[in-house]
């Protein structure tokens, strides 16, 4: 556990809280500082993050155009990690109401809410790696590929700080796309 020891801290220490989705089911979510629903980090937990996913990108910077991160844990950490590699960023914008003058929506279902992703100033022929916080079904991942491949997307690899269990495994032998991750939980 040499490797990450900040992160691994704040997973350990990470609180379950719940949440009703939109079934009426309660959903025992386990809230990361760094994730969707984290409030505080400390400096050092935020450069171990940036740096170390930025130092995975680097070694693809000639393969991609930029970097696409959905909101609402993703794209702070899109934010960071395209500035230390000195790349554009596309965040994919999150509402809870379907807004056709925001761009094209996608329907993105999770475990404990439904929303839309709105993906906007894609051409075809971009080449693009995805930075997110967390995958666990892989299910938001698995929607954003799929629309980026409609539009003529070049997905070239997908970034995160955790993984939990296998099923981002899927995604790797579905689409053929390697998923870096600094962590498994």
């Amino acid at each position: 556990m040499s490797d990450y020891p900040k992160l691994h801290n704040a997973v350990k220490n990470s609180e379950v809280i719940e949440i009703v989705n939109d079934d009426n089911e309660i959903y025992k979510f386990r809230r990361f500082p760094f994730g969707e629903q984290g409030t505080f980090m400390d400096k050092e937990l935020i450069s171990e993050i940036t740096e170390s996913m930025a130092q995975s990108i680097k070694s693809e910077d000639s393969k991609f155009d930029y970097i696409v991160s959905p909101e609402p844990g993703g794209h702070t950490w899109g934010m960071m990690v395209s500035y230390v590699c000195n790349k554009p960023i596309n965040i994919l914008r999150i509402t809870s109401e379907k807004d056709d003058s925001k761009g094209m929506p996608v329907l993105r279902k999770t475990a404990y809410n439904h929303n839309y992703m709105y993906f906007d100033s894609f051409k075809t022929g971009d080449k693009v790696i995805i930075v997110d916080d967390v995958i666990s079904s892989g299910t938001t991942i698995k929607s954003i590929i799929k629309h980026l491949l409609t539009l003529g997307v070049e997905v070239i690899g997908v970034q995160v700080i955790l993984v939990k269990g296998e099923l981002y495994k899927n995604i790797e032998s579905i689409y053929h796309i390697p998923v870096k991750y600094l962590i498994k939980d």
